[in-house]
């Protein structure tokens, strides 16, 4: 009998619940008709249709409110990195150690023309001159680079200083050349490593950003003559302007045994600093190099070598890329060797 009474009792409960909700309701109605009408209807009795008549229209829906977009949601527009995120200068864009990213340009150029092709390699060291090297070698090749680096150490010592490591490989390839079977015409191998301090320097305007200490060595992996290879201590300085960034890099040769230096001048072509300017423009980057020897009023001439790059869209994530160099060292083999050249091809990084 209990179990009855407790039955009709949530039964009651439950069917009388939706007039309660609707009582409640009525409470929020300011019109004092219009309120006496709602609790009448909540107990079933007819409302006058003058009364009804009289009651304020229901009021709008609020309008709903937007959902953020998320990062998936969002449009992507290419840019570029910016200097904070190419070298982690900020606590917010390091992300760890290990991760392999972007250092310098990555591109293929199936269209690399130079003026002039270098068949006698020559140096000051008697073995490593070299005659009539690439008898059939063509003006125009393809070119490609690859350049990665990976975080080593964060915030050394509880500093901000980071340890990075680096490797950077240009390919120069005879694909035209079908006398001697296409073939690699020379390769430069570059591996470095460097510490990044982040500083915050200047005017907004002009802001002093980085400091870079590092030890890097290239070479082209050859055997005399045409063997080629030197290793630099280097010092480089990053500053931004707006979209503009602007790096001073400065480097000293470490010094090698007579015998076994295969370009004791190289310094005197390749340069002694380097001056880069890359600017950000909606989706295209342009980026300015320029090289110098330092040597003034000496008897070896002041001499510059300058290249340009320039990245634009494409399709998709597909940057088209083009470079045009004028002067010395455009590879190891050919450090003294004065050429100009345009490359056409693709970039396949963002980068800054």
């Amino acid at each position: 009998m209990k179990t009855l009474e407790t039955l009709s009792f949530g039964l009651a409960a439950l069917a009388l619940s939706p007039l309660a909700a609707m009582a409640q309701s009525c409470t929020d109605i300011a019109l004092d008709s219009a309120r006496l009408a709602c609790y009448d209807r909540a107990a079933g009795r007819p409302v006058p249709d003058a009364v009804a008549a009289a009651e304020p229209a229901a009021l709008p829906a609020p309008a709903p409110v937007p959902v953020p977009a998320t990062p998936e949601s969002r449009p992507t527009k290419w840019t570029g990195q910016t200097f904070s995120e190419r070298f982690q200068l900020d606590p917010e864009t390091k992300d760890g150690l290990f991760k392999v990213k972007p250092h310098l340009p990555v591109y293929v150029l199936p269209i690399s023309w130079r003026q002039n092709v270098n068949r006698n390699p020559s140096s000051p060291n008697p073995s490593n001159n070299a005659l009539g090297v690439g008898a059939a070698d063509k003006e125009v090749e393809a070119k490609f680079q690859l350049s990665l680096k990976t975080k080593m150490m964060q915030n050394i010592l509880g500093s901000e200083i980071d340890w990075w490591a680096a490797y950077t490989q240009q390919s120069f390839w005879q694909i035209y050349n079908t006398e001697d079977s296409r073939p690699f015409r020379e390769t430069n191998y570059q591996p470095e490593t460097f510490l990044t301090l982040p500083l915050r320097m200047g005017p907004e305007w002009l802001r002093l950003r980085m400091l870079n200490l590092g030890l890097v060595h290239q070479s082209n992996g050859q055997s005399d003559p045409l063997s080629r290879s030197w290793n630099r201590v280097y010092l480089t300085l990053g500053a931004t302007s707006g979209g503009l960034s602007l790096f001073v890099k400065p480097w000293w040769r470490v010094s090698e045994k007579a015998s076994n230096d295969n370009n004791p001048d190289i310094s005197d072509y390749a340069g002694r600093i380097e001056l880069q300017a890359v600017y950000n423009f909606g989706q295209h980057i342009i980026s300015g190099t320029l090289q110098n020897n330092l040597k003034f009023n000496t008897s070896t001439p002041n001499r510059s070598n300058a290249q340009i790059e320039w990245a634009f869209p494409l399709v998709g994530e597909l940057y088209g890329y083009v470079r045009g160099f004028g002067g010395y060292a455009d590879s190891l083999q050919n450090y003294n060797f004065r050429n100009y050249g345009l490359g056409l091809g693709v970039s396949l990084v963002q980068w800054r």
